[in-house]
C-alpha cells in the first residue's frame, strides 16, 4: 500500500501527554501482550499479505504468539471480517488488528477496548480509527494532494475519473483531499467518482462505465490497487492507450506492468513492512502501560518508471 512526510496537524510537537495513547485495562496492568490476532482484510492481495508477514515476523521476535485471518474469498468481506472480530474477542485476544473498512468496524473494535483488548487499526480514516488505541496508515486527505500534485503536473486540461472502495473512511478521505486540491490547481477536474468495493472483479466494468459515461476523462486514478487491473484493461480495450492514463497505488495488480506499457502515468508506494512491524511494537508498548502517538503516519511516494524499483527492496509496495 504512499517520501513526502504525512504527519497529522493534531500531532504537532508540542504534543502533550493528552495525544499519546496508553488507557484502557493494559494501560493499569502494566503487562506483556499475551496475543494478537491480525484480521486481514485481503489476506491475498500482495500489499495486505506483506503487512500480514511484516506484522507476523515482528511478533515473533517479540516472542508474542500471533494469529491471522481474514475474508477467503479474495474479496474484502466486511461482514465476515467483523465476526472474526467478534471471535477474537470471545477468544479474549491480548491484541486485534485490521483495517476498518466501514464505520461498522468502530462499536465491535469499541467492543473489544472495553474487554480490556488492544486495538490497532491499520489506514483509519473519517472516524472509523476512533475505535482503536493506536491507527497506523496513510493521511488519505494528503494522498488525495499528493495524486492531484502529481496530475497537475501534465499538459493541458486533466479530466479525472475516481475509483474509490466506497463513501466512507479512507475512500471518503482521499476522494475529499483530491477534490479539494483539484480545485486549487488550474488545470484537474474531477470528473466522475465510481465506488468497487476493493473488489478487484468489479473494477474493469466499473472503468469501462466511467470511460463511456464521461468521454471527457483522460485520468483515471485510484487510492485502490486492485482497481489497477481492471482501469489499465479498460483503457487499453478502448484503444485509448496514450490518451488515458492511470495513476495507480502499488505494483501489484498491473501497477508495474502498466508503468512498462505506458497505461500507467505513476504509481503511489507505501512503507508497508514498516507499518506492520510498527503496529506490533506499539501495541506491546500500550500493553505494558507505555504512551505511544495515537496515529502513526506511514511513508507514502509518488514514482515513476525510473525511480521506484529501489524501493520495492525496501519493502515498499
Amino acid at each position: 500500500m504512499r517520501t513526502n512526510s504525512l504527519r497529522l496537524s493534531r500531532i504537532a510537537l508540542a504534543c502533550t501527554l493528552s495525544a499519546f495513547t496508553a488507557f484502557g485495562p493494559a494501560a493499569a496492568g502494566a503487562a506483556d501482550l499475551s496475543s494478537i490476532l491480525f484480521v486481514n482484510p485481503l489476506p491475498k492481495y500482495p500489499a495486505w499479505r506483506l503487512i500480514g508477514d511484516c506484522v507476523a515476523n515482528r511478533a515473533k521476535e517479540l516472542n508474542i504468539p500471533t494469529t491471522e485471518s481474514g475474508p477467503t474469498t479474495g474479496n474484502l468481506d466486511a461482514t465476515v471480517m467483523i465476526q472474526q472480530i467478534q471471535q477474537g474477542i470471545a477468544n479474549k485476544a491480548g491484541a486485534i488488528l485490521t483495517f476498518p473498512a466501514t464505520a461498522g468496524f468502530v462499536p465491535v473494535l469499541q467492543q473489544a477496548g472495553k474487554a480490556g483488548i488492544m486495538v490497532g487499526t491499520f489506514y483509519g480514516a473519517s472516524g472509523t480509527e476512533s475505535g482503536s488505541n493506536v491507527n497506523i496508515g496513510a493521511n488519505f486527505t494528503r494522498v488525495g494532494e499528493i495524486f492531484v500534485e502529481a496530475i497537475a503536473k501534465r499538459e493541458g486540461p486533466q479530466h479525472v475519473g475516481l475509483m474509490a472502495q466506497g463513501p466512507s473512511g479512507a475512500a471518503k478521505a482521499f476522494v475529499d483531499g483530491f477534490t479539494a486540491a483539484a480545485v486549487k490547481t488550474q488545470n484537474v477536474t474531477v470528473s466522475a467518482v465510481v465506488y468497487t468495493n476493493d473488489d478487484a472483479s468489479k473494477a474493469l466494468d466499473q472503468a469501462n462505465a466511467l470511460l463511456t459515461a464521461h468521454p471527457e476523462v483522460n485520468v483515471i486514478a485510484s487510492h485502490m490497487g486492485t482497481a489497477t487491473q481492471g482501469g489499465t484493461a479498460a483503457i487499453k480495450s478502448k484503444g485509448l492507450t496514450g490518451k488515458v492514463v492511470f495513476v495507480a497505488n502499488g505494483t501489484a495488480g498491473g501497477g508495474e506492468q502498466g508503468l512498462a506499457d505506458g497505461t500507467v502515468y505513476k504509481l503511489m508506494l507505501q512503507d508497508l513492512c514498516t507499518a506492520g512491524s510498527k503496529m506490533v511494537d506499539s501495541v506491546a508498548a500500550i500493553a505494558r502501560g507505555e504512551a505511544v502517538q495515537p496515529q502513526i503516519d506511514v511513508g507514502v511516494r509518488m514514482f515513476d518508471a525510473s525511480d521506484y524499483k529501489a524501493y520495492l527492496a525496501k519493502g515498499w509496495q
